[in-house]
């Protein structure tokens, strides 16, 4: 259960699932990206997914549907042993009719969902449409909800960061992404804070309400209040980006 923060009231809010993060990826430039070379990889685009263009001797195979494109490398069985693709290759979908090229590497890593972001021009359009008419604070519970689940719409601009923050000697406190709603002016930063306490320790989401953070700040919420030595947890934070400093 994580209780969220806004101005001087406290909301209580259940979630449920693992906080995952997603990478956006632009359109007309190279990205490097990582995909399991064991299962089948997913790659979300804002409007209908138009085409893969592959090379098939790098043995990677996918199709598309709707605006989902699947991407799964072959398996070679030498006999004696399963032998997972390793070579990096190039991608071009082409998605709403605009051309992301995506640089692959195969790993071993659990499958992967990369999320197309929408054209520049239709950036500002989708995001003030998904949050017409709604109150700025069901604005930033709706933007806290989205960062919980890893589930954020394309046209967010989303960057990843490995910055410490020093709010309590009790805490190590890591930004691990930033998310930014460009056209409705909201801001979300997920942080990771860890117990440096050889006691139990209480996180309260009034911590970061520092200038540290922003001096605009809309919202917070601490996913897990109680920590023990070396656990950790995650907090949200959402500010209006016009009025940081």
């Amino acid at each position: 259960m994580a209780r969220i923060l806004l101005a001087s009231a406290v909301l209580i809010l259940t979630f449920a699932g693992n906080c995952l993060a997603s990478e956006v990826i632009q359109a007309e430039i190279p990205t490097t990206v990582e995909l399991s070379n064991r299962d089948i990889n997913r790659i979300v685009c804002p409007g209908p997914m138009n085409d893969l263009i592959f090379s098939q001797e790098k043995a990677m195979t996918g199709h598309f549907s709707g605006n989902n494109g699947f991407i799964k490398f072959k398996i070679e069985d030498s006999g004696s042993e399963y032998v997972y693709a390793d070579t990096q290759s190039e991608l071009f979908v082409v998605c709403n009719n605009a051309v992301y090229t995506l640089l692959v590497t195969p790993a071993d890593i659990p499958s992967v969902t990369l999320r197309l972001a929408s054209p520049s021009g239709d950036t500002f359009k989708k995001n003030i449409n998904h949050y017409q008419k709604m109150p700025l604070e069901k604005q930033a519970l709706l933007l806290i909800r989205e960062a919980y689940h890893g589930d954020y719409p394309a046209s967010y601009r989303i960057s990843d960061s490995t910055r410490t923050v020093s709010l309590s000697p009790d805490l190590e406190i890591q930004l691990l992404q930033v998310v930014d709603v460009d056209g409705v002016g909201l801001r979300l930063r997920k942080y990771q804070a860890t117990s440096l306490s050889e006691g139990s320790i209480d996180v309260s989401e009034h911590l970061f309400l520092s200038s540290s953070i922003s001096n605009s700040i809309l919202a917070v919420a601490v996913d897990n209040h109680t920590l023990e030595l070396s656990q950790s947890t995650m907090v949200f934070v959402v500010d209006q980006k016009e009025r940081v400093k």
